[in-house]
């Protein structure tokens, strides 16, 4: 703000003497000028503050205008944001309910692996079993095969008897 100085003289160029007695309508008239004076400064700093009140006010307006701006922003940040974790705590609930189906089937698993152990383990013992009655069974099988020889020879023995006695009574 510009501060304007007036320079009144207290006495004009023409009084020379001071102790001379100065005019009362001179007086007044100094007074009114000087009244009208500090009037012209007075309307003078009321308009220099009228236009500074102007300009802020336009700040003011402009500072409100990027305040809303700024506010619409973090609102619609605000609205992403708890969008996305929205979104984000669905996902995590879903990958949670996932992880936990897995682990329920992966333990499911391990009990058939075990109960598969089990009858492997009860398979192999019956196979192990089954060998040593193969080996009797083979055993067993060549007891009949040697029976089955000495069959056929009593049978031959006993068709040769039979044909001997054929022929004795043929005779």
């Amino acid at each position: 703000m510009e501060e304007k100085t007036l320079k009144l003289r207290a006495y004009s160029d023409d009084i020379k003497n001071p102790a001379a007695p100065i005019n009362p309508a001179d007086e007044k008239s100094l007074e009114l000028a000087m009244k009208d004076a500090q009037i012209e400064e007075e309307r003078s700093r009321s308009l220099e503050h009228l236009k500074t009140i102007v300009q802020l006010r336009e700040s003011l307006k402009q500072e409100q205008a990027k305040v809303a701006e700024a506010a619409k922003k973090v609102a619609e940040l605000e609205v992403r944001v708890k969008g996305t974790t929205e979104q984000e705590a669905n996902e995590l609930a879903k990958k949670t309910a996932q992880l936990e189906e897995e682990k329920n089937r992966s333990v499911e698993y391990m009990r058939m692996i075990e109960q598969l152990r089990e009858n492997l383990k009860q398979e192999q013992a019956k196979v192990a079993e089954a060998g040593g009655k193969v080996a009797v069974l083979e055993a067993k099988a060549g007891d009949l095969v040697t029976q089955e020889a000495r069959i056929r020879e009593l049978t031959d023995a006993l068709g040769k008897i039979a044909a001997i006695a054929a022929t004795g009574k043929a005779v």
